[in-house]
């Protein structure tokens, strides 16, 4: 038996922000849907840094840091890919605690736009 959990639309979030991050414990992986259309690109990035300050404070998703980058493998072509700049399914296993997606870091890039930004968590039994 698996478990699933779906997370609503981060398209505002991702549009107002430029990222994402979320905390990936308990969950196998992930999947994310971008419904078109996109301008721009998503960077996909992880971490298992919370900046946890031994002994005075437990990191979290909010104070993560030292992200880097991963692949997304596209469910329509199987292609893995660190950028995804086209609507569709990317499953993202999860072998970090913590996952963002987020704009081009560097100064000056296209600013990305979705229309939606769609995460279905799920972990096996």
């Amino acid at each position: 038996m698996g478990l699933g959990h779906s997370i609503q639309d981060q398209a505002p979030v991702i549009n107002s922000l430029y990222k994402i991050t979320l905390d990936m414990s308990n969950w196998d992986k992930t999947n994310v849907q971008i419904v078109a259309p996109i301008t721009g690109a998503l960077y996909v990035y992880a971490s298992n840094d919370s900046d946890q300050v031994t002994g005075i404070q437990q990191g979290n998703a909010s104070l993560a840091i030292n992200f880097t980058p991963i692949q997304a493998t596209n469910l329509a072509t199987g292609t893995a890919t660190a950028v995804i700049t086209a609507a569709g399914n990317y499953s993202v296993p999860v072998n970090a605690q913590f996952l963002r997606l987020q704009e081009n870091p560097t100064t000056g890039a296209t600013i990305t736009n979705v229309y939606k930004l769609l995460l279905f968590h799920s972990k096996s039994s």
